[in-house]
């Protein structure tokens, strides 16, 4: 019996992982706290759009600088849209998924699963579907 050895693979090239759809969805969930940012921009209620504040006062430990970058990488990227209001006063600035940004809506349900699957200990706040109750984990130390 004659043993077929498998020829190694070549190694991967830069410009072939940076092609790679994983690298690609990596460079927009992978910053810190933009899957966070993302899955609070799903909540039902702001189908309408958030404003800073209202981001800001749900995601509360991350700093304002540091949520301004990440609304504007997200943006850069066609995931979420910016519209100011110029007849507020101040001016109204709304931010809101668009229509790339919902499409990432099946990963981070997929990563709410598998999460819920393989975690510690996950409460029973995380037990709906589609991020209903995501907001009371808040009132949980896990």
């Amino acid at each position: 019996m004659v043993v077929e050895q498998k020829q190694p693979r070549p190694p991967r090239t830069r410009e072939s992982v940076e092609g790679c759809p994983v690298f690609i969805a990596a460079q927009v969930l992978g910053k810190k706290w933009s899957i966070l940012i993302l899955q609070e921009m799903m909540f039902p209620e702001a189908k309408d759009g958030l404003r800073f504040s209202e981001i800001q006062r749900d995601l509360d430990w991350i700093t304002p600088k540091v949520l301004s970058q990440r609304l504007s990488e997200l943006k850069e990227m066609g995931i979420i849209s910016r519209t100011v209001d110029p007849d507020m006063i101040p001016p109204s600035v709304t931010y809101k998924l668009t229509e790339k940004g919902m499409g990432l809506r099946d990963a981070i349900v997929a990563m709410q699963n598998w999460g819920r699957d393989h975690g510690h200990e996950v409460n029973d706040d995380c037990e709906g579907d589609n991020f209903v109750g995501c907001h009371d984990c808040r009132a949980h130390d896990i």
